[in-house]
């Protein structure tokens, strides 16, 4: 599947954010969205969501209009994974299965498919060990993961995640780095990923979005020294990482 993003404008109301936007992506994709904080990733996720209207231009995933879906239904081709806190009175075992409410009968009852599903998911990201937990109990990198487990078990070919290293260590962001990848890989999804972990994931991607005034595509690495207009950093193209200068 291919997905598309043609003149797209976003912002909140009549104030735009990013103008101009006109990417592409597809299924195997694992792209990282990068810029400085402010520069409107967290805006632009939202908007390939719908959680955000768009100001203007198109999304489509193949021939299906993503921005014309009602919400129940574009639950099944995007998902993402916020920084919001959450803080709702549920076991970590029923907060992931709200990820397979768009497949569930009217009477909300999961299927032994949902079931699997849901223990696959949560088996990956070792969060099967706290399943009985309230999710107002768990430590920020614990729930970070638990919203991860929600978002995958939905199976959609888009997923979509704001900064989701944010609270984890060092080994746990690269075992979520490794999970995405694998992934976007095995299951065919596109996976795009807004980061501040740039020298950490780096060596997994496919491409680099660059947040600006639009959001322009960076397929070269060499080209990187242009991303941070700082005389603080420079892009090593030998060691292939940003540093201090």
């Amino acid at each position: 599947m291919q997905l598309q993003i043609n003149e797209l404008s976003v912002g909140y109301n009549i104030k735009t954010v990013l103008s101009d936007i006109n990417l592409q992506a597809q299924t195997g994709d694992f792209i990282a969205l990068v810029g400085k904080n402010g520069a409107g990733k967290s805006t632009f996720l939202k908007t390939l969501s719908g959680i955000l209207p768009a100001l203007s231009g198109k999304i489509l995933l193949d021939n299906i209009d993503l921005l014309a879906l009602p919400a129940p239904q574009r639950t099944r081709y995007v998902s993402i994974v916020l920084t919001d806190r959450i803080d709702v009175p549920m076991t970590v075992r029923e907060f992931v299965a709200l990820g397979r409410q768009a497949y569930t009968n009217l009477w909300g009852i999961t299927s032994k498919r949902d079931i699997q599903i849901i223990d696959e998911v949560s088996e990956m990201l070792k969060i099967t060990a706290f399943y009985d937990r309230k999710i107002n109990e768990l430590s920020d990198g614990e729930r970070q993961k638990v919203l991860i487990g929600r978002a995958l078990v939905q199976e959609t070919p888009i997923l979509l995640l704001d900064e989701p290293t944010t609270h984890l260590d060092m080994e746990n962001k690269a075992m979520l780095i490794n999970n995405l990848l694998k992934i976007s890989k095995r299951q065919n999804k596109i996976v795009i990923i807004s980061t501040h972990d740039i020298n950490l994931i780096l060596p997994k991607i496919d491409k680099i979005w660059l947040a600006e005034k639009s959001i322009n595509e960076k397929i070269q690495f060499s080209d990187l020294n242009d991303m941070f207009q700082s005389e603080l950093i420079e892009y090593d193209t030998v060691c292939q990482v940003f540093k201090l200068i």
